[in-house]
């Protein structure tokens, strides 16, 4: 019996080793119940696909010089012997395609505010100013008439906001605000006006206040070439683009609605910008931005005898310049 003691024994300590080193791998195969999952955490456990990037549309660069030798001169289309001036410029490619009288300096009016915003966008840029920066209504910004948002002394509002209504709006009195507040003083500003225009090349413009209104023997001239140019460096400034390409916005939490002067934005194929100008001695004006299948166009038109014939120029301008060949 006691042979068959240790026998057992062993056999005992046998199994027990047996089920400690393979029960693990034997109850792996053993699935636990499923547990059942309420409709939210079906919805939860769906794997979602990635969805790709929105590409940016790919806009070719600006070209850096302007040929003039192919450039077309007289009635290409209907509606331009009644304009003082004015330029058409494959801003892509970089050739002129028509001109007229494009170096006569003639007044402007409120296309002065392009030269307001540049300097306000290039201060931002350098870090100077901030889009989001507050700006203190000062009373001689408060009684700017024209054009304007009505502001109030002693009102607050960020120098982006200003802006806004600067290029939507035409605002005189926002315009002549942000002059005070980059310029430390309006003919400090209007100083830095005529030296960046200096520098870039604009030899036919003389800027005397920010906003364009027309004073006593000092109103603002410019070019229509000149105007391009300007226009080719605002073009760098996606803000800019976004202001002048927006047909209706608000100010004043809303209480206060803008609408764009510019009346080519949305009724002209392409037309995203830039600055329209009126008084009875300057005619009507508009300094025109457009794209249309990644081809951008330039078109200054100063001096027409009306918004109509000013808008039907346009049209028909760019209409004559995007059939001709790249």
């Amino acid at each position: 019996m006691g042979k068959y003691k240790y026998l057992l024994l062993f056999l005992v300590t046998a199994i027990a080793l047996f089920f400690v080193a393979f029960w693990p791998d034997m109850s792996k195969g053993k699935k636990e119940p499923e547990k059942e999952l309420t409709p939210m955490e079906e919805l939860a456990a769906i794997p979602v696909p990635e969805l790709p990037e929105k590409e940016k549309p790919k806009v070719p660069p600006l070209a850096k010089v302007w040929n003039i030798n192919k450039v077309k001169r007289g009635a290409v289309v209907k509606g331009l012997d009644s304009i003082k001036g004015g330029i058409l410029v494959d801003a892509t490619k970089g050739d002129v395609l028509w001109a007229k009288n494009e170096n006569d300096p003639l007044e402007i009016a409120s296309m002065t505010k392009m030269m307001t915003a540049l300097l306000a966008l290039e201060a931002d840029e350098r870090g100077e100013a901030k889009l989001d920066g507050m700006v203190n209504v000062s009373a001689a910004a408060s009684k700017i008439g024209g054009s304007q948002v009505y502001l109030a002394e002693k009102e607050k509002f960020t120098l982006g906001e200003l802006l806004k209504c600067v290029m939507i709006m035409s605002a005189n009195d926002a315009a002549f605000a942000v002059a005070e507040t980059l310029g430390g003083n309006v003919d400090d500003f209007v100083a830095m006006m005529n030296k960046r225009a200096g520098q870039l090349g604009m030899k036919a413009t003389k800027f005397y206040n920010p906003h364009g209104l027309p004073q006593k023997g000092a109103n603002n001239k410019s070019s229509a070439l000149d105007m391009a140019m300007l226009a080719r460096e605002l073009l760098k400034y996606p803000k800019l683009l976004e202001w002048t390409s927006t047909r209706l916005d608000t100010f004043r939490d809303g209480k206060f609605q803008l609408s764009n002067r510019n009346s080519l934005v949305g009724r002209c194929q392409g037309v995203d910008g830039m600055k329209t100008g009126f008084y009875a001695q300057a005619g009507f004006c508009v300094t025109a931005t457009c794209l249309r299948n990644d081809r951008r166009m330039i078109l200054v038109v100063i001096g027409a005898p009306s918004k109509k014939e000013r808008d039907d120029a346009v049209k028909n301008l760019l209409n004559w310049g995007y059939q001709q060949k790249l």
